[in-house]
């Protein structure tokens, strides 16, 4: 029985790659950004998601955020000694505590943006009108594809 050759892959070819370079290449950007600000990459990812969502449970920042919870904790810790962001208790369910962003967190948010916004213009120059909204739901339906995956599974058995 003849083997089959197994399927041919290349890199350039491949979405993700894609997507790791870009995040990889704007990472190195705003290190060198935030590092002026005394901030890391995650803490300002923090920030920014506390900044607009308010509140959160270290589960919806975690999400957002897109930190796994044990480094996500750290950075917290580190933000809260920072006086950046506070916990809260949750009225609802005693068990959660929310984060949120404290004055001071808020007024590092607004000194950091514009320095981050024209990293991300930069990132964008050039593209076509209406790439950047093609590219948004492009992404937020392969996330929502990623999510649901045990249901993908469940088809493709």
């Amino acid at each position: 029985m003849a083997r089959s050759a197994p399927p041919r892959f290349e890199l350039e070819q491949h979405p993700f790659f894609w997507l790791t370079q870009v995040i990889g290449s704007r990472d190195r950007r705003l290190t060198q950004e935030l590092r002026t600000f005394g901030l890391r990459v995650p803490e300002w990812r923090v920030l920014a998601s506390l900044c607009a969502r308010r509140r959160c449970s270290m589960s919806e920042l975690a999400d957002l955020a897109t930190i796994d919870r044990t480094t996500l904790t750290r950075t917290v810790d580190r933000m809260e000694q920072a006086g950046w962001v506070a916990r809260l208790g949750d009225a609802s369910d005693l068990r959660v505590t929310r984060l949120a962003p404290t004055a001071s967190g808020e007024r590092l948010f607004q000194r950091v943006w514009p320095a981050v916004e024209t990293l991300n213009r930069i990132a964008v120059e050039g593209l076509p009108t209406g790439a950047i909204d093609r590219l948004r739901s492009t992404l937020a339906r392969m996330k929502t594809n990623l999510d649901h995956e045990p249901a993908a599974q469940e088809r493709a058995a």
